[in-house]
């Protein structure tokens, strides 16, 4: 029996536990909230004891942390479950500064034999899993062009409907503070970095354009365009906008000798010869696959696929990005051995 906790019971740590709550032989055992009504909220409907602080969660008999508290809270506790021997599930993005990040990523070095991921669950939604698939084919060649623009529409008034989860939420408020969050440049868009970096290689440098629309004033930038140059001389623009009311997910790559896209769970690859393919994914279960993945990789003593030091290569990025915003002027990405 893997038993695991979980510190922070927002709307990502719910998410988790349900998840972990659903697979054979793993259960949920402790859960920690900043606010005590979440944590009791969350452990009468799993089954869990709450811990009012995150060190007496920390001493019990568990295998694995699940850490899903904002972004900016990541650092102190990612290295305390670390320290205290548990594998480590963090949820995106890594942190919100290259600095914490970093501290991280060395934490991470000193326990070698502790499984760490970062939560990127598009690398386990189906159809992008078919897109990776096929540019890893022979004949695709060189990755040229990329985009991707996934949109959404959140105000921090108003339950938002969550298309992946198929289920309304209330926004938390640090998405909206810049301090903490920093927009969607930074954290959304960091799923998209990742996403293509896994896909095309390393971004060296990007150009953003954005600003605030319909935020109020002071608000973080809520609508945005990344233009991105790869080290491989291939480019790309990535867009995660709050601001459209009509919401879609669209992605694609143009290689030497094929493109692919994925339109909403539509896949279609055309090659330099033969026949387009389609293939439609009516269903996505990235979230059970990739917590399912963690829990192999603890089981398997398996390495995860997606480590502290991508988590780390999406923030570059997701940093570059936001300063080029704010300077308006290109910024290359800090490289991460």
């Amino acid at each position: 029996m893997i038993k695991a906790g979980i510190i922070g019971c927002g709307l990502m740590g719910t998410l988790h536990a349900r998840t972990l709550s659903g697979m054979p032989g793993v259960k949920v055992t402790a859960v920690h909230n900043r606010t005590r009504e979440k944590a009791d909220s969350l452990a009468q409907e799993i089954g869990a004891s709450v811990y009012d602080r995150a060190e007496d969660l920390l001493e019990q008999d568990l295998d694995a942390v699940w850490v899903a508290t904002p972004d900016h809270l990541h650092a102190e506790l990612a290295k305390a479950v670390l320290e205290s021997g548990k594998h480590l599930f963090l949820e995106k993005a890594l942190a919100t500064s290259l600095e914490d990040g970093m501290d991280i990523v060395e934490a991470g070095k000193k326990h070698p034999e502790l499984k760490t991921m970062v939560g990127y669950p598009l690398r386990f939604d189906p159809a992008y899993r078919k897109l990776k698939e096929a540019l890893m084919r022979p004949e695709a060649g060189k990755t040229l062009q990329a985009w991707s623009m996934r949109t959404h529409y959140l105000d921090p008034g108003m339950k938002v409907y969550d298309k992946y989860r198929d289920h309304y939420y209330e926004t938390p408020d640090w998405y909206f503070n810049e301090a903490e969050a920093k927009g969607p440049i930074y954290s959304h868009g960091s799923h998209d970095y990742d996403l293509l970096q896994w896909m095309c290689g390393e971004v060296e440098s990007v150009f953003s354009y954005g600003g605030t629309y319909l935020l109020p004033p002071g608000s973080v930038a809520d609508g945005f365009t990344v233009a991105i140059r790869f080290r491989n001389g291939g480019i790309a623009s990535v867009s995660t906008p709050w601001i459209t009311r009509v919401e879609y997910d669209i992605t694609g790559v143009a290689a030497e000798g094929l493109t692919v896209r994925n339109n909403n769970g539509e896949v279609r690859i055309q090659a330099a010869d033969g026949p387009e393919e389609r293939i439609t994914f009516t269903g996505n279960d990235m979230w059970e696959r990739m917590n399912g993945h963690f829990i192999d990789c603890i089981r398997e003593d398996r390495s995860p696929i997606i480590s502290l030091e991508d988590g780390l290569r999406a923030i570059a990025v997701s940093e570059a990005a936001y300063r080029s915003l704010k300077e308006r002027r290109e910024v290359y990405v800090e490289p991460i051995a």
